[in-house]
């Protein structure tokens, strides 16, 4: 969900009543909350059942540039200190294509960590992590782990992709479907989960908290405001520039010739339209 700035205008008091109304599957609450090591790092540990893990680095939103096809914004990325990746992904619509839409993400962060390692076998361990409001796989169960097996013997054939698969949907009462009860209310009364709980609280109830929650809700809307402005300019390049190819058979060089437009702006529009 996007949350409107609209609302966060007025009184502290006031600004904080619309900010305790988001939970950890808000796009925007979720990045705040997790741009702490600490945050992220008590969720892993429950998702993956690693009470060992400790997270060296966290980014959120973070953008993958793909000069060759769709680039992909990561909701939460995190490096640990065995150099393990972690990408994870928060889903509240069921829009269909969710597990192309992992392998997509899995082959854009496999190019990141490769340009690091000279050899395939140094490739790290990659846990890919989908969060979602409905239960993905209709079988009843909080969460699901899809393997890689050979067909016919039951043999797991690891390539270090671990393929997680959790929802708020289904309550089992156990320590994972608890974290995801409490990423769909998010209460700043829940003290269950240390670190993530107070950050959850600090932005919540704290002026500061609340305070900075509110900016970057701005900071955010306002960015894709401008990405959005930018991406109807470019459309329209393309569109103005093939119409004038088309229906007067010209040359590229000869439509742009006509408009206003350089090759630049047009092959910013190309490069821009295609990084979406």
């Amino acid at each position: 969900m996007r949350i409107d700035h609209a609302s966060l205008i007025g009184t502290f008091e006031q600004k904080r009543e619309q900010v305790r109304k988001f939970n950890l599957m808000d796009d925007d609450f979720f990045t705040m909350v997790m741009q702490d090591k600490g945050a992220f790092e008590v969720m892993l540990r429950i998702l993956t059942g690693r009470e060992d893990l400790h997270v060296k680095e966290v980014r959120t939103q973070y953008a993958m540039r793909n000069l060759v096809g769709h680039s992909v914004i990561l909701d939460g990325y995190a490096e640990d200190e065995e150099h393990k990746a972690y990408n994870v992904e928060i889903q509240i619509k069921d829009s269909g294509y969710h597990e192309k839409r992992v392998r997509y993400y899995q082959s854009n962060i496999d190019l990141m960590l490769l340009k690091r390692s000279a050899k395939y076998e140094d490739l790290p361990d990659l846990y890919l992590i989908f969060i979602t409001s409905f239960d993905l796989f209709h079988e009843g169960q909080n969460h699901y782990e899809i393997k890689r097996m050979l067909d016919g013997y039951q043999r797991e054939i690891p390539n270090g992709i671990h393929e997680l698969y959790f929802n708020t949907a289904v309550k089992d009462h156990t320590r994972v479907s608890d974290l995801m009860q409490y990423f769909k209310n998010s209460s700043s009364d829940n003290t269950e989960f240390g670190r993530l709980s107070d950050r959850v609280k600090y932005y919540k109830e704290t002026e500061e908290g609340v305070s900075h929650m509110c900016d970057a809700v701005k900071n955010y809307g306002d960015e894709r405001a401008e990405n959005s402005r930018k991406h109807e300019k470019a459309k329209n390049v393309i569109q103005v520039i093939t119409a004038l190819m088309k229906n007067t058979k010209c040359t590229l060089e000869e439509a742009l010739g006509m408009t206003d437009y350089t090759m630049e702006d047009y092959q910013n529009s190309i490069d821009l339209l295609g990084k979406s």
